[in-house]
C-alpha cells in the first residue's frame, strides 16, 4: 500500500545511518583490484562480528513502554511537533503516538516480553456496509502481504492494523514502524471506502 517513495540517494543515506547506528565506521582502504574480493570478505566478517556483539547487549536491555516514552520524546519528530506523545496508565502500561494532521487515528504501543505491538484502530463491524463483510475480509487478507510493516486483523469488534517489532528495537525502527502505520492507515480507508458506511 504505501510505496517507497524515497530517492537512490535518500535510500543509501538511509542504509549508511543504519550502519552508524550500529557503531561502524566508513573506511576508505587502497587495495590492488586483485584483493577486492579479499576486502570485502573481510568486511563482512568483521560487520558480523559488531552486529552479533550488538544483539547479545541489546538482548540484556529489552526496551520497556517507558523507554519507549522517553525515546520517542528525544526524536526529532516529537521535539518538531510532528508526533505527539502521551502514555495511558493500566495493568499493561501503553504509549499513545499521534502523528501530525492524522489525531484520528493514534498509534498505541505496548510491550511484551518477546515483541513490541503497534496498533491503530481502524472501524468497527458495525460500520460496514450490510452484505460487505466477507468481502471486506477476503480483500484485506490479500492485502496483508503487499502492506508494508503492517498486518490486518479483528480485535473483538473492532477491526485494527498493527505491526510488530522485537524488544531490541530501537527507537528509529520504532518512529520508522509508527509512521509507516499512520500512512497505512489513511491508504486502507481509501482502499476499502466501498465497503464501509459514510
Amino acid at each position: 500500500m504505501a510505496k517507497d517513495t524515497l530517492s537512490g540517494a535518500e535510500r543509501q543515506k538511509k542504509a549508511r545511518q543504519r550502519k552508524r547506528d550500529l557503531g561502524l565506521i566508513k573506511v576508505e582502504v587502497w587495495v590492488p583490484s586483485s584483493g577486492r574480493k579479499t576486502i570485502r570478505e573481510l568486511e563482512a566478517k568483521l560487520n558480523k562480528t559488531v552486529q552479533l556483539d550488538t544483539k547479545d547487549t541489546q538482548s540484556m536491555t529489552k526496551l520497556t513502554a517507558e523507554d519507549i516514552y522517553a525515546q520517542l520524546g528525544a526524536t526529532e519528530e516529537v521535539v518538531n511537533g510532528e508526533m505527539e506523545i502521551s502514555t495511558i496508565d493500566g495493568s499493561t502500561p501503553i504509549v499513545r503516538a499521534v502523528m501530525q494532521d492524522v489525531d484520528e487515528f493514534p498509534v498505541m504501543i505496548t510491550v511484551g516480553e518477546e515483541q513490541i505491538l503497534a496498533i491503530v484502530n481502524l472501524w468497527t463491524v458495525d460500520e460496514i456496509k450490510d452484505g460487505k463483510k466477507d468481502a471486506l475480509n477476503e480483500y484485506l487478507l490479500r492485502l496483508n502481504m503487499p502492506v508494508p510493516l503492517s498486518a490486518f486483523s479483528i480485535i473483538n469488534d473492532q477491526y485494527v492494523l498493527y505491526g510488530a517489532l522485537s524488544v531490541n528495537s530501537n527507537i528509529t525502527e520504532i518512529v520508522e514502524e509508527i509512521s509507516t502505520l499512520t500512512n497505512n492507515v489513511i491508504e486502507a480507508l481509501e482502499s476499502c471506502e466501498e465497503y464501509l458506511r459514510s
